[in-house]
């Protein structure tokens, strides 16, 4: 929660003082070598710091971890509601993932240096993060769609940023979500990126909590797996890869076999009857910590960087806390 609110003051900050950020950012272009540059039809501008952040999302060589390491790479997805988080953009108070992931990361990298990264901890991560290119007040101190900063620049350059991020990703990777919900970078580009990774692929992708307690269990049994949460999307019916949780459950089990061969196929074929690729032998599976990451009352779930089950792991349950719920999904965007 301390990382949560250290950030939302840091935000408050770029808010106030724009110029401040963008200052920085225009310095580090200096520093590269870059100028503005005019575009064919003599008018439009490309500025040097459109130029500097285009560069640094596809940058591998600040996502790439430190020589002699071979951190367990971690992925995040929206938030989680509770009292005492700050307020998003719509007023509500959630926890984003992005925060209990660092956390983890934190304390993994406490027990064996090196041994597990989010995208924001990276160099690349760190500096994206730091220009808040999520706060209209930044865009607009760029030059806006004028210089280069078009409606949507943020999300783009998170997409971009977070495809470089997962194609460096090996061995086994973690998703602090219950799914991949379609309005994310998570679905849209992170999922994807990490089957077709040869140093990853579908089997060493591990979600941290186990599927929607919402769901009948014959789906959280055969749907839930990690491999076709992996895959599969549940919020979108219009989109390709649609489960159905409720339909799904009232199928044959031929039926639903078959969907979820289909499902696999798309995104990871052949990978379903593979063996998992062999992680790296510096990568020792995460550490479970003897003390929660959540609130007092609130127990981590057991399925943490776990192989497949032949059915769900059981519901962990809250006495005394508030209880955390999973927030609505953002509109067009995973950001903060």
């Amino acid at each position: 929660m301390a990382r949560a609110h250290a950030r939302e003051l840091a935000a408050k900050d770029a808010r106030i003082d724009p110029d401040a950020v963008v200052e920085r950012i225009s310095a580090a272009a200096v520093a590269a070598g870059l100028k503005d540059i005019v575009l064919d039809d003599g008018k439009s501008l490309l500025s040097k710091e459109r130029q500097y952040i285009d560069a640094l999302a596809r940058d591998k060589a600040k996502l790439t971890p430190p020589e002699g390491t071979k951190p367990i790479s971690a992925f995040w997805s929206h938030g989680l509601e509770h009292p005492d988080a700050p307020k998003n953009n719509r007023g509500v108070h959630v926890l984003s993932q992005r925060f209990i992931a660092e956390q983890w990361a934190s304390e993994q990298n406490t027990i064996s240096a090196g041994s597990a990264q989010t995208l924001e901890t990276t160099q690349g991560g760190r500096e994206l993060d730091d220009m808040f290119l999520w706060e209209p007040e930044i865009i607009r101190a760029l030059g806006g769609e004028e210089k280069g900063f078009p409606p949507g620049y943020a999300k783009a350059k998170w997409d971009d940023i977070s495809a470089t991020y997962g194609g460096l990703a090996e061995g086994r990777v973690v998703v602090f979500a219950d799914i991949g919900n379609t309005r994310a970078v998570l679905h849209q580009k992170e999922l994807g990126t990490l089957c077709g990774n040869e140093n990853v692929g579908l089997h060493n992708i591990h979600f941290v909590y186990e599927p929607p307690q919402s769901w009948p269990e014959v789906t959280r049994a055969e749907a839930g797996t990690n491999a076709v949460r992996a895959v599969a999307q549940f919020d979108n019916e219009d989109l390709p890869r649609y489960i159905d949780p409720h339909a799904f459950a009232a199928d044959t089990p031929e039926a639903r076999k078959a969907k979820i061969d289909s499902v696999l196929e798309t995104v990871a074929p052949g990978q379903a009857q593979a063996p998992a690729v062999q992680a790296p032998e510096q990568q020792a599976s995460p550490v479970r910590l003897p003390s929660p990451l959540w609130q007092m009352g609130v127990t981590m779930p057991s399925t943490v960087t776990a192989r497949e089950t032949a059915g769900p792991a059981s519901g962990a349950e809250s006495t005394g806390a508030p209880v955390l719920t999973l927030r609505t999904p953002a509109t067009g965007m995973d950001g903060p």
